[in-house]
């Protein structure tokens, strides 16, 4: 893994095929989740590279300019900015039903943080980007994708879930 775009896509790959194994609650959960195994594949394999959560890109003060997640080179070169939208199954008995939606489809929710990573490419403040919309019940599988996104379809294993749907986001610089 010589390349940042390899280290977070390859964890995407493990969370796919790790999932059944956890329980997510909130978005949080899942920007922590991924955060600690790119920290663990950074020591394991003496990678070149720093993970940061909320970190910020955009100049201001309020939180909307940083990004969920970015890796950095350690030259300080901001290599990924990560966004994350996670809206847990509906019908799930463990989460009250008053609070679902999580998410919102338009351009207040899952379409401004797209304008948002490729903001961050516009202005020169990274070299990829990337959002990932885990929608773990298919809630909002029915919708036509966002620009620059894709819906995937994972299989997942356990008794939990069989299918989530992934609204998988990249833009690159040039």
């Amino acid at each position: 893994m010589k390349k940042a775009t390899e280290l977070f896509e390859n964890t995407i790959e493990w969370l796919k095929e790790n999932y059944g194994n956890f329980i997510f609650f909130l978005e949080r959960n899942l920007v922590w989740t991924v955060q600690k195994h790119i920290i663990e594949l950074i020591k394991k394999n003496n990678l070149p590279f720093k993970i940061f959560n909320y970190y910020p890109i955009l100049p201001g003060k309020r939180r909307h300019l940083c990004t969920d997640l970015a890796i950095l080179s350690l030259n300080k070169t901001l290599e990924i900015a990560v966004e994350f939208k996670y809206e847990p199954s509906h019908y799930r008995d463990d989460i009250l039903q008053s609070k679902l939606p999580v998410v919102f489809w338009g351009k207040d929710g899952v379409g401004k943080d797209i304008k948002r990573i490729k903001e961050y490419i516009d202005k020169g403040k990274a070299e990829i980007t990337y959002l990932v919309f885990i929608d773990e019940g298919g809630h909002f599988r029915h919708k036509y994708p966002h620009p620059f996104s894709k819906w995937i379809d994972w299989e997942i294993e356990g008794p939990k879930f069989n299918k989530i749907s992934v609204l998988w986001s990249k833009i690159e610089k040039g």
